[in-house]
């Protein structure tokens, strides 16, 4: 497979590193030095890898639509804009905040975590996440998309308080929390408290190189395929394998 790597952060330094493992081919790379157009020489890419900024993501998509190949999507902070891509003529994406496989099978566990405990109002729940000082976005991508799956399931909570909690917390906001240190791994902890106990369930990433192996498999995974999809797509594909 032939990929368009659009960004050249720390991302995709490791997408580069990883694809010949893989016996994939990157064709062509685009940077804030050599942004992505719609003439740009692609190379035969069969697929583009785009982690780049929050304000390039639109852009990049409908460049995507336009060459006619699929794109995955990587960057974060941008989806107050998600419902705009319906409107871009043939374009053909898989978005996820976090392409880790490990991730998501831990949303389901906070989903199914989230179910159980709020069936019983003795148990109030909040989330922390820790990421490295140079993490562009707080909370996370990540964060954002667990603090929404808790809302939706547990009864107690009806809000989501991402401030420091000043006065006496209100008990239907879920307190969403970040810590932003050094080189600390991506780290992600949903606890549900009680008088009487405390569970907590944690996803801490060993590298990158976790959320590079999600991003080759799902663009592996789209090649061919015509259409908007998520991680949820891409997962209930290979849940159908079995």
């Amino acid at each position: 497979m032939n990929i368009a790597l659009v960004g050249y952060g720390r991302m995709g330094e490791e997408l580069e590193k990883l694809a010949p493992q893989s016996n994939h081919n990157i064709t062509a790379i685009f940077d804030i030095d050599n942004p992505l157009k719609p003439d740009s020489d692609i190379a035969g890419a069969d697929v583009m890898i785009d982690f780049t900024l929050k304000d390039a993501v639109m852009n990049n998509l409908k460049i995507a639509a336009q060459m006619g190949v699929p794109i995955v999507e990587g960057t974060t902070g941008w989806t107050d804009q998600f419902e705009q891509v319906y409107d871009i003529e043939n374009l053909t994406m898989i978005f996820s905040p976090n392409y880790s496989i490990g991730v998501y099978q831990f949303t389901k566990l906070v989903e199914t975590a989230a179910k159980l405990y709020g069936m019983f109002e003795d148990y109030d729940c909040y989330l922390h996440e820790w990421h490295h000082t140079g993490k562009a976005d707080s909370p996370s991508g990540t964060a954002n998309k667990l603090a929404h799956i808790l809302l939706e399931n547990l009864p107690q909570k009806d809000k989501i308080l991402t401030e420091t909690s000043h006065i006496q917390i209100d008990p239907s906001a879920l307190h969403v929390t970040s810590t932003r240190v050094g080189k600390v791994p991506g780290t992600h902890q949903v606890g549900f408290e009680s008088p009487y106990d405390s569970i907590q369930l944690t996803h801490q990433i060993r590298g990158r190189e976790c959320l590079a192996f999600g991003a080759l498999k799902a663009a592996e995974w789209i090649v061919g395929k015509k259409g908007i999809f998520t991680m949820d797509d891409f997962m209930s594909s290979q849940n159908n394998k079995k």
